[in-house]
């Protein structure tokens, strides 16, 4: 009768620390990654009524990492929603809404990413030139 060991002992005890050490290794590098991997980021932007063009940069640190244009036949449209894949940080948003007579009225605001939901920006105050 030959002794063929048994699953009990020293290496098996060896491969359960090695199997919780890499468990734990990839639980710890899935969270740095999450912490930077892009994300999509759900926006909407609410217009006044003969907005006919919006134009917006997403920027980070001075620098623009996206940006969207909008072209509108139908200038009743109220809301314009779309994705935009960013990484988690803060970004200052800058707008640039057209009226009907062509001219453009800039405005900035803050998006910090992640953002849960939807996030709604309203661009109607901003076709409003100050005198």
């Amino acid at each position: 009768m030959s002794d063929w060991g048994s699953n009990i002992g020293p290496s098996s005890t060896k491969r359960r620390i090695a199997t919780a050490i890499a468990l734990i290794g990839a639980i710890f590098v899935g969270n740095l990654l999450a912490g930077v991997w892009p994300r999509d980021v759900e926006v909407a932007y609410r217009l006044a009524p003969g907005v006919t063009e919006l134009d917006v940069d997403y920027l980070q640190e001075g620098e623009a990492v996206a940006s969207a244009r909008f072209k509108q036949r139908d200038t009743k449209i109220a809301v314009v929603r779309h994705s935009v894949r960013l990484q988690p940080g803060e970004y200052e948003v800058r707008f640039t809404v057209y009226g009907p007579d062509g001219r453009g009225v800039e405005h900035a605001a803050a998006l910090v990413v992640p953002a849960e939901g939807l996030t709604r920006f309203d661009l109607r105050e901003a076709t409003i030139r100050s005198p």
